[in-house]
């Protein structure tokens, strides 16, 4: 899988989250990184796997785990508007038959599914509302997966891998980007303002 040709591909397919909710920090996941973290699940031989993709937004991660050879994603966020746009993005790459959308709430140790094995997320940061990305972590990890690769606001991973502990997880920082944010809410000035983002990857200890 060549990160290079399918970023420009997947960007056009999956659009940005239209008007995004502040409450939610919907901003959404830059194509070539959704790419990056399938390509190393994919090192990691976890690719022919289900992956699930919470707080999934336009399914930027879900398609890319998709193309880059996933039987299957099911991609759960609570913004209902959501799942028709993930879907006419997967028809667009030639994925419909493999992608789920899932409408439903996530909260600390609450949501739609039962088990997972191998999950991606890039959760709300916790910027507006405080404990928001663990909200969405500590279901991820309540499933007792494989593997959770998130993307989290950087400068805590001190902070995640006590958490992670907590529940019997190691968390271990994979690489840090500069995450673009389009002007999209009340109070942005910048035309796109950048933020420095980590890719984390939680195994069980």
């Amino acid at each position: 899988m060549r990160v290079s040709r399918l970023a420009p591909v997947l960007e056009e397919a999956a659009p940005h989250i239209p008007s995004p909710d502040r409450r939610l920090e919907q901003y959404t996941t830059p194509a070539e990184e959704a790419l990056k973290i399938a390509l190393h699940l994919s090192t990691r031989g976890l690719i022919g796997e289900t992956i699930v993709d919470l707080a999934a937004g336009t399914c930027r991660l879900a398609l890319a785990a998709l193309l880059a050879g996933a039987p299957r994603a099911v991609a759960v966020d609570a913004d209902h508007r959501l799942a028709g746009l993930c879907m006419q993005a997967a028809r667009r790459l030639g994925v419909e038959g493999r992608l789920q959308p899932v409408t439903s709430w996530i909260t600390r140790g609450r949501g739609p599914l039962s088990r997972a094995r191998v999950i991606v997320s890039n959760p709300p940061w916790g910027v507006w509302r405080r404990g928001a990305d663990w909200e969405i972590l500590s279901y991820a990890l309540s499933l007792r997966p494989s593997v959770v690769i998130a993307v989290l606001k950087s400068g805590n991973i001190a902070f995640h891998r006590e958490k992670a502990r907590e529940h019997g997880y190691a968390a271990r920082l994979l690489w840090s980007f500069s995450f673009p944010v389009p002007a999209s809410m009340p109070g942005h000035r910048s035309r796109v303002r950048r933020f420095t983002a980590d890719v984390v990857e939680f195994t069980p200890a």
